[in-house]
């Protein structure tokens, strides 16, 4: 029985606009992905810029704010109403930078993020402290994600897993799955 949904978060929850980057939020952005760290994060964004810490961090979160999409704004309250005793988290390979706009823009029990826990999917420590921190068995886990090499480590940890597709419903292929 399923008791937590994981929910990866671009290309499943969000999106990116079309929109015009300047040349260093580019850069930037590019960086975003699988992080075990902050640090190693602005470690790579200085390297490509003669930024500050502060600097970096500001643009970073300015990229977020202009750039993210969500997806399908009721997608975690149609599945609460439908699965109230569900736990749903986020768990995403990102800088905690993220935190803040997934705060306000997701009602979720909780926000896993690969730079706050120095663990990078598809690698099994990543599900296995998916399962730590929700407290919950790691078979007991629905893993959503569109990178097959994660919806892969997701199942070698023992997790179930879905494979979500650009224009894919994730609310009809979550619902398909906890039938």
């Amino acid at each position: 029985m399923i008791k937590v949904i994981a929910f990866d978060l671009v290309g499943v929850l969000i999106g990116e606009k079309n929109i015009k980057l300047e040349t260093i939020e580019e850069k930037l952005e590019r960086l975003f992905g699988p992080n075990l760290s902050d640090l190693e994060y602005l470690k790579q964004a200085k390297k490509i810029s003669n930024l500050t810490d502060k600097e970096i961090i500001d643009i970073t979160k300015n990229i977020i704010n202009k750039l993210y999409t969500i997806k399908d704004d009721k997608l975690i309250n149609k599945l609460r109403e439908k699965y109230p005793n569900i736990k749903i988290v986020i768990a995403t390979n990102h800088v905690s930078y993220i935190r803040e706009y997934l705060i306000n823009n997701f009602n979720v029990d909780n926000i896993i993020i690969s730079a706050e826990i120095n663990k990078i999917k598809p690698n099994i420590d990543f599900y296995k402290e998916v399962s730590n921190i929700t407290k919950t068995n790691i078979e007991e886990i629905l893993f959503v994600d569109d990178n097959i090499d994660n919806v892969n480590g997701a199942l070698s940890s023992g997790m179930k897993a879905i494979k979500i597709d650009r224009h894919d419903s994730v609310y009809e292929k979550v619902i398909n799955k906890l039938v």
